[in-house]
């Protein structure tokens, strides 16, 4: 038997495949200096997510999103704009950017830059627990 799937309908499927995946992550929400940190476990020093509440800027690791993009075979740059929406879902609050949103605003080169900052590497807490600094855990 065949199926016949329309764009439409993928769309949707991958979209709730990622949302139930990172629902079930159970991540920590940690809020320091207006930016909340998607951490599996409180301590962490590097987060999954983090979303920049003064900009909207939300900051996908590499990892989790290799991660989907090889299990889906589907391009990294649709793999981050379904976590941009989860984390809307999940905060209600609005992300602006994700970096693939922020390519028309750039050149190339700037874009290149960018990514590598934002996109490739890990997301480190910039003040963390273990440095004595206070910070609020939010669920």
């Amino acid at each position: 038997m065949k199926l016949i799937i329309t764009e439409s309908q993928k769309g949707r499927i991958i979209e709730k495949v990622i949302f139930e995946h990172l629902d079930k992550q159970n991540y920590n929400q940690i809020d320091i200096n207006d930016n909340i940190y998607f951490v599996k476990n409180i301590g962490d020093l590097y987060a999954d997510i983090r979303f920049d509440k003064s900009d909207g800027w939300c900051y996908i690791s590499y990892e989790l999103i290799s991660f989907f993009s090889s299990m889906m075979g589907i391009e990294l740059s649709d793999i981050e704009e379904v976590i941009g929406r989860w984390v809307e879902h999940v905060l209600q609050m609005e992300v602006k950017y994700t970096p693939k949103k922020g390519i028309k605003y750039l050149s190339s080169v700037e874009h290149t830059l960018q990514m590598r900052v934002k996109y490739t590497m890990s997301i480190p807490l910039t003040h963390t627990p273990l440095l004595n600094i206070p910070y609020n855990k939010i669920n």
